[in-house]
């Protein structure tokens, strides 16, 4: 995979990390964020990159460890948004409150962003990666079926003798 398309994955996690960062602060949403950054992130920036024509046909190796990447990237992107936002609201709201629970929560959070970051990036990797692979495999699964023999894009179609 060339630089090019690394670069623009890398971004879109980001970005994808970062806005559920965001919508995290909001406490109703914010365990919907997690699940979603977690989980289907890989889906929604892969899904939007082969919309885009940006990316070809992956193999069930290449969506695994595309996932991965992804997972990780996002999570980078939600703790970099979420943890500063969190604290200064944190620190804005105990200072109107008398209960200063939720500041020094967050200020807690920001110490071990380091462990949050390794643990949250192996399990938020792992399940972006099997998320990924299943989708690369449902939609090869489709595309069997239908019986459409050429596939469009940037990388060369998977092998599919004997499936």
């Amino acid at each position: 995979m060339d630089k090019n398309k690394i670069k623009k994955i890398t971004i879109y996690s980001l970005i994808v990390g970062g806005i559920l960062g965001l919508a995290a602060l909001i406490p109703f949403i914010q365990f919907i964020a997690i699940v979603i950054m977690s989980t289907l992130s890989s889906f929604f920036i892969i899904f939007y990159m082969e919309r885009k024509r940006e990316i070809g046909q992956l193999t069930m190796k290449g969506a695994g460890i595309l996932g991965a990447y992804i997972g990780f990237i996002s999570l980078i992107g939600f703790l970099v948004i979420f943890l500063p936002l969190a604290a200064i609201f944190g620190a804005i709201f105990s200072a109107v409150s008398s209960d200063n629970m939720y500041f020094t929560l967050i200020k807690f959070l920001i110490q071990i962003w380091w462990i949050l970051l390794l643990m949250g990036g192996l399990i938020t990797a792992l399940f972006n990666s099997f998320t990924l692979i299943s989708y690369i495999y449902i939609k090869d699964t489709y595309i069997m079926i239908e019986g459409k023999k050429e596939v469009k894009g940037n990388f060369t179609p998977r092998d599919r003798n004997g499936i």
